[in-house]
C-alpha cells in the first residue's frame, strides 16, 4: 500500500486508488469451531463493494487497518490543501 494505492497481490493482482475508496468499514465473521474470527476491510469503489483485506491474524489485520487509516487521513489532508489554495 502507498498513500495513493491499495494493492492486493492474491489471488490476482488488483490496485485500488485511495482517492476512489469510500465508506470503508470492517466486517467481523463469527468464530467457527477452533478458528479465530475472520475480519475483513471492505469499501465502496465506484459502484462496487470490494473486499480490500481479510485475515484471522489480529496483528496483521491491525497493521493493515492502521496503514489504510493513515492513507485515508493523508488523502483528506491533500483534499483540504487543494481546496484552500
Amino acid at each position: 500500500m502507498t498513500t495513493d494505492r491499495f494493492e492486493i497481490l492474491r489471488p490476482t493482482h488488483v490496485q485500488y486508488r485511495i482517492d476512489f475508496l469510500e465508506g470503508v468499514y470492517v466486517l467481523e465473521h463469527p468464530r467457527t469451531g477452533r478458528t479465530r474470527p475472520a475480519k475483513e476491510i471492505r469499501a465502496q469503489y465506484g459502484l462496487h463493494d470490494v473486499r480490500l483485506f481479510h485475515s484471522t491474524d489480529p496483528t496483521k489485520f491491525g497493521q493493515v487497518r492502521r496503514a489504510l487509516i493513515r492513507a485515508l487521513e493523508w488523502r483528506g489532508r491533500e483534499r483540504r490543501s487543494a481546496v484552500s489554495h
